[in-house]
């Protein structure tokens, strides 16, 4: 196999693998049918993912061990947060508050341990803050402003 389809395999199982976290997840809170459907559809994303990072690391001469694997399961399932959490937002803006918050979090220290990037306190600290401040205006102001249906303004 040639370097380039090496590269078009990691990108292809990475981003298909985020892209199906992300769907199951907003979708298993935002649509009251099909719960079992997204579950299995984002197991199956996180084995895509797992797959691509595998060949990535591979292909650095990163050490393939259970600290790398949590890493990018947890950069994995934080970007499925954000990315469902943004996509879905007018659906069900408390749960996606909820998954915006927590993906940012989630996402900002895996990242730093993924990239091995010195993080400090005030730097963590941000993040929580603009993940509690998601929260509250989500559960206060735009939930009170935003026309919503919790489980029924995206159809599949």
């Amino acid at each position: 196999m040639t370097d380039n389809n090496k590269n078009f395999l990691v990108y292809l199982t990475s981003y298909l693998g985020v892209a199906l976290i992300g769907g199951s997840i907003v979708h298993v809170g935002t649509l009251d049918v099909h719960s079992t459907r997204y579950i299995v559809l984002g197991v199956i994303g996180l084995i895509l993912m797992i797959i691509g990072s595998t060949l990535e690391a591979k292909t650095k001469n990163e050490p393939l061990n259970a600290k790398y694997f949590g890493i990018v399961t947890a950069l994995a399932i934080a970007t499925g947060f954000l990315s469902g959490g943004i996509q879905h937002y007018l659906d069900n803006p408390i749960y996606a508050g909820y998954l915006l918050a927590i993906g940012l979090v989630v996402a900002y220290v895996a990242f730093a341990h993924k990239y091995h990037f010195v993080t400090s306190a005030r730097g963590l600290m941000t993040a929580v803050g603009i993940g509690l401040a998601i929260i509250f205006v989500s559960n206060t102001v735009l939930h009170e402003t935003i026309p919503h249906e919790v489980g029924g303004g995206h159809q599949h």
